[in-house]
């Protein structure tokens, strides 16, 4: 299976490059999926919204909050994967980097939702 993801903006040159191009028009965007020549295997056409639902960007906002409130006490999260187990491992560090202590990745989420640790 591939999949192909065509640029997500272009430069024109002599234009400001801090400066997104305007988008190309449906028109164009087909007639450059009809020049592309097909490639071997499945192919994935993804899709975007134009922008997340409201209760994604809520919950987003919940999340900086949360990590703000850590921050503001010198602590953070790290998630990472155990090599052995494939389980996730949480651990609760200073802004250092040193390890406080290790929690179970269920209490891991009541932290995030604005429990205590």
């Amino acid at each position: 299976m591939s999949f192909e993801i065509g640029p997500l903006s272009r430069v024109t040159p002599g234009a400001d490059p801090l400066r997104p191009a305007p988008a190309p028009s449906t028109a164009d965007f087909a007639a450059t999926l009809a020049r592309a020549s097909a490639p071997k295997g499945d192919v994935a056409v993804i899709s975007l919204p134009p922008s997340p639902p409201p209760e994604v960007l809520d919950e987003v906002a919940a999340a900086r909050d949360r990590a703000a409130e850590l921050a503001a006490n010198n602590r953070e999260l790290h998630f990472s994967t155990d090599r052995e187990t494939g389980r996730v491992i949480v651990q609760v560090r200073d802004l250092q980097g040193n390890v406080i202590r290790t929690i179970p990745p269920s209490h891991s989420l009541h932290v995030m939702s604005g429990g205590a640790l």
